[in-house]
């Protein structure tokens, strides 16, 4: 039999914890392809070679290589220790979204509605992010990011997430996948002067080679699902809900919660899926609790 509610498995916070992208590195490692950086690094080892000795010019090759086996052979090891088993939570896991009322879960999978939201950039040029126009268009693109995330409880923000593409070596498309309470709050977020004035400038001087764009999905409740196995929180599992919460609740499984003081606290999407409306797609969809109840 279900629990009454699901479980969560991430604590709340009084305060939003949206981890903010690195957008300079993310769009700094997608600009050289490995011709270019395998070129970059054999000049600079051939310039080392012409000043120093050859015992010392091969100094920093023997050192990055010894570090790099050393520590790669310790992490495989013990995977836990060097931090890439950090944040995962093994088995199944799937992202609900509480009740900004209450902070609680319900046990009807996708009982409310979202949107997701895709907005992204991609410089069609042999400089790619140092062609004309590109330095303009990251500023403004940080901007528009900056702002979403500082007036997060006003645009009803969940959610961020960065995303590359896969299309060529490099300069490929640069995606921010973000989501949101309701189609209203990303109207609101569309139509700040910093949005428009990027949106303004882009099409006015960013070049032919700038391309951009946004894709918007208004989804419905029971429209959508979602199965993470093992993972991080990450996507929808890495959103956060502004809940109005009792004291002490921290938007677990709402049993034995008493009455206290009501505020504001920022709830985890990710529960766990060891339930059974949450073992198939259609489950997760709500669709076999609908069908159970009739409706």
């Amino acid at each position: 039999m279900d629990r009454k509610h699901f479980r969560s498995l991430i604590p709340s916070t009084p305060t939003q914890v949206f981890s903010k992208p690195d957008l300079i590195t993310f769009f700094i490692k997608d600009a050289f392809s490995l011709p270019t950086l395998l070129s970059i690094g054999a000049l600079l080892q051939s310039l080392l070679i012409l000043v120093f000795p050859i015992r010392v010019a091969l100094l920093p090759l023997i050192l990055l290589s010894t570090y790099t086996v050393l520590t790669t052979a310790i992490a495989s090891a013990n995977p836990r220790t060097y931090g890439y088993m950090q944040d995962i939570h093994l088995g199944r896991t799937s992202a609900q979204l509480p009740n900004p009322q209450t902070g609680k879960f319900g046990n009807v999978p996708a009982d409310q509605a979202i949107v997701v939201f895709h907005f992204g950039v991609r410089f069609s040029h042999p400089l790619g992010i140092f062609s004309p126009g590109a330095q303009k268009t990251i500023s403004h693109f940080t901007k528009c990011n900056d702002l979403v995330l500082a007036k997060a409880s006003a645009y009803g923000l969940l959610g961020l997430s960065p995303w590359r593409a896969a299309e060529r070596g490099s300069n490929n498309t640069l995606m921010m996948v973000y989501y949101f309470r309701n189609v209203e709050g990303l109207n609101k977020f569309a139509h700040d002067p910093i949005h428009r004035r990027a949106w303004e400038w882009i099409q006015r001087e960013g070049g032919k080679h700038v391309g951009f764009f946004h894709e918007a999905f208004v989804t419905p409740r029971g429209g959508y699902e979602s199965i993470y196995v093992n993972l991080q929180p990450l996507l929808m599992g890495a959103a956060r809900v502004e809940c109005v919460v009792t004291g002490g609740d921290d938007g677990g499984d709402g049993e034995g919660q008493g009455e206290g003081t009501r505020g504001k606290s920022w709830v985890s999407t990710l529960v766990s899926a060891d339930t059974p409306s949450l073992k198939s797609q259609f489950g997760r969809m709500g669709r076999e609790v609908a069908k159970k109840s009739g409706e």
